[in-house]
């Protein structure tokens, strides 16, 4: 027996640690939408999330490199209705290393989503999940419709890539396309190569706590739930949201100092800092400005203090119990 769905909604990257997340929250609550996730799978993936999430029978999973095919891609698409493209790849150091993979992967994954969106007739509704990072090293809060992009690394500049693609095919083939650029972002199943699930895991093992340059580069932090919210209010208010771009933000800034003691406390584990050779080039803060997004009725709900004991509760958990987690907020 086929079931009518309400809607068919692609999660491009879904395996990543915002889209899983999402998609943990969204597949349950939304029990009249099919949600497809496609992702190649890599070795920040979620994979045990999604394979217990593929008992429910509004989730599919399809493994497929996004950026290598468009074929493949439009065939899988064709009764899709909305796309949600967390697909990237996302570690600043990484890309650093090789800037060519993070460009090319970066650009084609969306352009290939890009071109679903263009030529099947079904995709009514596209949301794509940039970073604030595009904007560079800001000390003022910027805004999202007046602000020049300026991006410092490989991983930003690939992202505002991406949103002047985005950008060329609102204007040229007049689709409706939506852009979150939210800061930094963490919470429960995220791969420790950034800071916070980094520090965490060094605690854990005893192991020096690494810190870029001095530390006093400054960042705010958004947990991770409070940026599905976000995603649910602008993807379920299409009327509105549609062809805007919305920074979404916590109201938390830490220096990488402050952040690792605080992290420190929280866990009430005592760690030992490793100052390591900065980065090739490390913006000293962002600071945007998220009254647009506020003006839809969304505020971050948890502070950076409440998020890193979600966190702990979360890394407390016996291994075989995490997969099993519900959101706490």
């Amino acid at each position: 027996m086929t079931i009518a769905y309400d809607k068919r909604v692609l999660v491009a990257g879904g395996a990543g640690f915002i889209g899983c997340n999402f998609l943990k929250y969204a597949v349950p609550k939304f029990p009249h939408i099919l949600f497809t996730c496609i992702d190649k799978l890599n070795y920040a993936s979620n994979q045990t999330i999604i394979k217990r999430l593929e008992a429910s029978p509004n989730f599919r999973f399809i493994q497929l490199d996004l950026s290598e095919n468009l074929e493949l891609l439009l065939d899988f698409t064709r009764d899709i209705t909305d796309i949600i493209n967390f697909a990237a790849e996302s570690c600043v150091d990484r890309s650093f290393l090789d800037p060519v993979y993070f460009t090319r992967n970066n650009i084609l994954a969306t352009l290939n989503l890009l071109e679903c969106h263009r030529l099947n007739g079904n995709v009514k509704y596209f949301l794509h999940i940039s970073t604030d990072e595009v904007y560079g090293d800001e000390r003022d809060s910027v805004n999202e419709d007046d602000h020049l992009m300026n991006p410092t690394n490989p991983y930003s500049a690939s992202k505002a890539a991406v949103d002047l693609i985005i950008q060329s095919y609102q204007y040229s083939y007049k689709l409706p396309i939506t852009i979150l650029r939210p800061n930094n972002v963490y919470g429960p199943l995220q791969y420790p190569e950034k800071i916070i699930p980094l520090t965490i895991k060094c605690l854990h093992e005893n192991k020096p706590i690494p810190i870029h340059g001095n530390g006093t580069h400054k960042r705010r932090y958004l947990y991770v739930l409070d940026l599905v919210s976000a995603i649910e209010i602008v993807w379920r208010n299409q009327a509105v949201t549609t062809n805007e771009i919305y920074n979404v933000g916590g109201t938390d800034e830490l220096d990488n100092i402050s952040l690792v003691r605080l992290i420190m406390k929280v866990y009430q584990k005592p760690g030992q800092i490793q100052y390591t050779k900065d980065r090739n080039y490390n913006d000293l803060s962002y600071s945007i400005d998220t009254r647009k997004i506020t003006s839809l009725g969304w505020r971050p709900q948890t502070s950076i203090t409440q998020g890193l004991t979600l966190c702990k509760q979360f890394s407390d958990l016996p291994i075989e119990q995490r997969t099993l987690y519900r959101h706490i907020q």
